[in-house]
């Protein structure tokens, strides 16, 4: 095993996450997807970890949560060509992902950098298509708030802004 902890997984994420920020790509958004997609498995298996990271992960990991239903579909995809058929209809099924060049990401003017830019990646997830970037920080939002948030006692967080995220 490579990475032996969740921990270890989460800081994987983080890279993955950095990496996407700085130039988006398929390449690194399939790397991402997969360890997201694992990190249920590894979290509620994590004894180190408390009752309120484990809370987290239950809210984030609900059938209606389009971000967990396109990072599990699209890991499962990648991992089986050709899925089996399942009885249980997810009532966001992810249909397809369009890849195009240029990519424009945005501008954060606090570091004066361009955020996301590289391919423009969509996710058709139960009709509706949802931007890859924007997919990527809501999802790596979730595990941040996990490994970073949760562990401090709540009287002593100071909740970063989304900038301070990228930044970090």
């Amino acid at each position: 095993m490579l990475h032996k902890t969740s921990r270890e997984r989460y800081d994987k994420l983080k890279k993955l996450f950095h990496r996407l920020i700085n130039d988006f790509n398929r390449d690194d958004l399939d790397d991402f997807i997969a360890t997201a997609n694992s990190m249920p498995e590894w979290i509620r298996r994590d004894s180190a970890l408390i009752q309120e990271q484990k809370d987290a992960l239950e809210r984030f990991v609900v059938s209606k949560s389009v971000d967990w239903q396109i990072s599990h579909q699209i890991a499962n995809r990648q991992k089986h060509p050709k899925p089996k058929l399942s009885r249980a209809v997810s009532p966001q099924r992810v249909n397809s992902v369009q890849v195009r060049p240029g990519g424009t990401g945005f501008f954060d003017p606090s570091s004066k950098r361009m955020i996301g830019a590289g391919q423009e990646i969509f996710v058709e997830c139960g009709g509706t298509w949802e931007c890859g970037l924007a997919f990527v920080i809501r999802t790596f939002k979730h595990f941040h708030y996990m490994f970073e948030i949760a562990p401090i006692p709540p009287n002593q967080r100071d909740v970063p802004k989304l900038l301070d995220i990228f930044n970090a």
